[in-house]
């Protein structure tokens, strides 16, 4: 895929337009999350695989490489999802199978009860359910951006890393436009963690402790369901 983009050339310092090729693959927003204690080929984020035009079949490629098992959707409702799926066909099959959860949330999650509740949901879905897990809502971004940082907290990867990560889902043109878009996303993305850590300081406090307590005491998984998830993540799977 291309776009153009404006560059500075010449002595006279003149803006012209170039031409820039962007592998489809960055426009989906697919990727792994690979760090801390979750143990490789488990977890997916992505912007929706039903939508997006020309890039559904690349995400579907990717999905299917993955292996793809189980799906946390932020961002449709069951009324949709049957419809929606069809054209896919891999994630159809998911549908069809109950490995795929429609669980609709608005772009603010810590303190607001009505998202939290499908958020304790969705763990306990992923719980219940054999990984790999696909995480996704419409572009990728906000809603699939917290749900990934609170795992990715959860399971010990740093402050620095999960907000670098979180910047991958914006392409970097380094333009203007793009500087002021990342700051103000970053600004409301690091303002839920901080929700996430009931006000807390963020870079003087233990991450992976804020999170696992907003999910006890937020959330309200009980202890056994955080040690469960920490085995799912973490790539154990206990028979009970």
């Amino acid at each position: 895929m291309y776009y153009t983009k404006k560059v500075q050339a010449g002595k006279n310092m003149k803006e012209k337009k170039k031409l820039i090729y962007i592998p489809d693959e960055e426009f989906t927003n697919f990727r792994e999350l690979r760090a801390g204690n979750i143990a490789a080929g488990v977890l997916y984020r992505s912007s929706s695989p039903l939508k997006g035009g020309d890039i559904k079949q690349v995400k579907g490629s990717l999905a299917l490489k993955a292996g793809i098992n189980c799906i946390i959707n932020l961002d449709d409702d069951n009324s949709v999802i049957e419809t929606l799926s069809r054209e896919v066909s891999w994630y159809h099959e998911l549908v069809a199978r109950k490995n795929v959860i429609c669980l609709p949330m608005t772009f603010r999650i810590p303190g607001l009860a009505s998202n939290e509740k499908k958020l304790k949901t969705a763990l306990q879905f992923m719980i219940a359910h054999e990984g790999p897990y696909l995480n996704h809502c419409f572009a990728g971004v906000d809603r699939t951006g917290f749900v990934s940082a609170l795992l990715e907290a959860f399971m010990g990867v740093s402050l620095k890393a999960i907000c670098k990560g979180y910047l991958l889902a914006f392409y970097p043109d380094y333009s203007g436009t793009y500087r002021l878009e990342a700051y103000h996303k970053m600004k409301n993305f690091m303002a839920q963690l901080k929700a996430m850590a009931h006000g807390e300081k963020l870079t003087t406090i233990n991450i992976q402790v804020a999170a696992e307590q907003y999910m006890l005491h937020d959330i309200g998984l009980s202890q056994d369901e955080i040690t469960q998830l920490k085995n799912v993540l973490g790539g154990i799977r206990t028979i009970r």
